[in-house]
């Protein structure tokens, strides 16, 4: 029930600290709904779901579920007060354990439950009533059964999880560079367009770049294209923002930045590019060049559709008069 609340829209709470946590302390909760009677002693595995918030959660929701799971084990089904006590003194000694253990989550929750169990076992049949071998035996399997199976959906749903939002960022990111895509490139645009007086992009392409794929190999045209976008990150001015268009496109978006100082930028970066080794891999490296067409509009007399078919058709103009050359249209 509460891993389908994951698939509602707002997935920045449901995959928050807070959700998680009312998650495990309602189903800790729920589990005092289901006693186990052990002779002269009543329990429960409402104890798991702490372990997971012990390990998984922040401090502050760590104390609030402790605090809530005691006003209903105690004051609404009445279990014993000194069994609380020993579960609570074993889950402060495992929280100040098993932070350090440097071990997969789920070996560690599954070990910890399996010794927090049998010492659970043991200081209640010491300090609150007898409890046969067979019967703590039965018990801390079936702790461990139970912390195994939730273990496994628990893990599987949070890689579900992140798959998922992986797949959303992707709509809008793009995964090899970690640019904003041509969508997000439009949504900015449209914004700028509201609060800047002049914009002006850059279309950055490089030049036979399906010829260096052919030759190189898609993997060394993937390494190419990373270091080209670590370069070009490092021409964006303050207030630039840079995008992935396409394969072997990029876009820089500028505003308020003059016409001569924009041509300045798109020549550097052209002059950068034509400069620079790039490794295909640990031993060969290449040149590359970009073509740049600009295109700059002022806010109140164009579109976003103005500006990008402008230096869109600069672009084109670039490559046909044999590219590595910076291409705009003149203003004024």
């Amino acid at each position: 029930m509460f891993y389908r609340i994951q698939f509602f829209e707002d997935k920045n709470l449901v995959d928050s600290d807070f959700f998680q946590a009312f998650m495990l302390t309602s189903i800790s909760a729920l589990l005092l709904l289901v006693p186990i009677n052990l002779g002269n002693i009543t329990l429960s595995f409402f104890y798991i779901p702490i372990l997971f918030l012990l390990l998984y959660n922040t401090f502050g929701y760590k104390l609030l579920s402790i605090g809530i799971v005691f006003v209903v084990y105690y004051f609404v089904f009445d279990y014993d007060l000194m069994q609380f006590f020993i579960f609570l003194g074993l889950a402060i000694l495992f929280f100040l354990i098993v932070p350090f253990i440097r071990t997969p989550k789920m070996v560690i929750l599954i070990g910890s439950n399996f010794i927090f169990t049998c010492l659970y076992m043991i200081l209640l049949h010491l300090f609150v009533a007898p409890i046969s071998l067979n019967v703590g035996f039965l018990f801390v399997i079936f702790s461990s059964i139970a912390t195994f199976l939730a273990s496994l959906i628990y893990t599987d749903i949070q890689n579900l999880i992140r798959l998922y939002k992986r797949v959303e960022e992707e709509k809008f990111y793009d995964p090899l560079t970690k640019l904003g895509n041509i969508k997000t490139m439009d949504t900015h645009l449209d914004e700028m367009f509201l609060k800047n007086e002049s914009i002006s992009i850059l279309l950055i392409d490089i030049d036979n770049f399906k010829l260096i794929n052919d030759m190189q190999g898609f993997e060394s045209g993937d390494r190419l294209i990373k270091q080209l976008s670590d370069l070009l990150k490092n021409h964006v001015p303050t207030g630039g923002t840079l995008f992935r268009n396409t394969g072997e496109e990029f876009s820089m978006v500028l505003g308020d930045l003059n016409f001569d100082s924009t041509v300045r930028l798109a020549e550097g970066i052209r002059n950068s590019v034509e400069l620079t080794k790039f490794h295909v891999d640990e031993s060969d490296v290449i040149n590359m060049t970009v073509s740049i067409g600009i295109g700059y509009v002022d806010t109140k007399e164009a579109t976003r559709k103005d500006l990008v078919k402008i230096a869109d058709s600069m672009l084109f103009a670039a490559k046909k008069q044999g590219q590595n050359r910076v291409m705009f249209a003149p203003i004024g």
